[in-house]
């Protein structure tokens, strides 16, 4: 997935790169292929050239290629119309840029905790496998009596050797059928979004981001001339947070039914389910300034803006809270397994 993102994202602004130099479309594409490392996408820019000679649109032809989504897609198709073409890609590169740029902060946020958890899990197993039996063996020839903290650890140190690890691999692997049903079943996606939405500052984060991507896609959508009914229901469709997209859908049938789009938020926002996860009523009372202004996508630009620099903020508050908690956790892991070792020596000297 990241991959196919970064691939659409250098294709998409190299070819505005070169349309914006007056470079014509398969003139463009053609220069494209020849200088293009990649086997794959160069097969793929083969056969949109192919596609174009052929007469057909360069909308259809990404269509038929089934390699970019529908909001894509529409935009193109919608530039077409308009011969803006090289302005439409030019913010769609944009648009591209702050996904690849959000995963990566992402993953950069959740590196350093991820290598420390599977570090201070290899660390335990060691010590609970090899290091606590040989502990227990000399507490055993000396006949001490072993404290509750170190018979808790030689217990758990016991069940892991007699076969617990396979007990918790089975668990962790009968947590891919559940995790797997989350991921398929569109019930469940509703409420893990939602839920993944409720969730306090990681939830904030997700529900920020998906706000910025929301609003900026519906923002070019309009600006490159989508009707209004078109535009949320490309934006229903590339919405990655089923809880979002499905909001999305009950507003532009409100908004077909002849409201407005600030009266088709509010009732959405006044349905007890969905209050205060999607529309927030800071984004109607915009809405409700751009419809009267006819600003409507300026306006949800400049929000995204906004939005992207909150969630920048709301990410390095998360990584700055996380990295310490978890030291926290580690070490007092790690402090009582070595108390629950020790603590028999100590009590030991004291006697001697």
């Amino acid at each position: 997935m990241t991959s196919a993102l970064r691939q659409r994202c250098h294709f998409t602004r190299q070819l505005a790169t070169l349309m914006a130099a007056g470079l014509p479309l398969l003139d463009s594409l053609t220069s494209m292929a020849k200088s293009e490392p990649s086997g794959d996408m160069r097969q793929l820019i083969v056969r949109l050239c192919v596609s174009l000679e052929q007469g057909c649109s360069f909308h259809l032809a990404l269509r038929q290629s089934n390699d970019f989504d529908t909001l894509y897609c529409e935009l193109v198709a919608a530039a077409e119309m308009a011969g803006n073409l090289d302005q439409v890609l030019e913010r769609l590169a944009l648009l591209l840029e702050k996904r690849q740029a959000l995963q990566s902060q992402i993953r950069t946020a959740l590196a350093y905790p991820c290598a420390v958890l599977l570090i201070t899990v290899v660390v335990v197993t060691v010590i609970m496998v090899w290091v606590v039996p040989v502990f227990e063996g000399i507490f055993s020839s000396l006949g001490a009596d072993l404290p509750a903290l170190t018979q808790s650890v030689v217990q758990m140190s016991r069940w892991i050797t007699n076969g617990g690890a396979a007990w918790v691999l089975l668990a962790l692997i009968g947590l891919f059928i559940p995790l797997r049903l989350l991921m398929v079943k569109p019930d469940l996606q509703l409420w893990r979004d939602t839920t993944l939405l409720r969730l306090p500052l990681f939830g904030a984060m997700v529900h920020q981001s998906q706000l910025a991507l929301w609003t900026l896609t519906l923002s070019d959508l309009l600006k490159a001339g989508v009707p209004m009914l078109d535009a949320l229901e490309v934006v229903a469709a590339s919405s990655t947070n089923r809880c979002i997209g499905m909001s999305t859908i009950f507003i532009r049938s409100k908004i077909k039914h002849g409201a407005s789009l600030e009266a088709a938020m509010s009732s959405l926002s006044a349905i007890a389910s969905q209050a205060h996860v999607f529309p927030p009523p800071m984004l109607i009372q915009l809405v409700a300034v751009g419809e009267q202004s006819g600003a409507l996508d300026t306006l949800l630009a400049k929000l995204s803006q906004q939005l992207n620099t909150q969630v920048d903020n709301l990410l390095r508050s998360f990584t700055q809270l996380l990295e310490p908690a978890m030291m926290v956790v580690l070490g007092l892991l790690m402090g009582g397994l070595v108390v629950a070792l020790y603590l028999p020596v100590f009590q030991l000297g004291q006697v001697l």
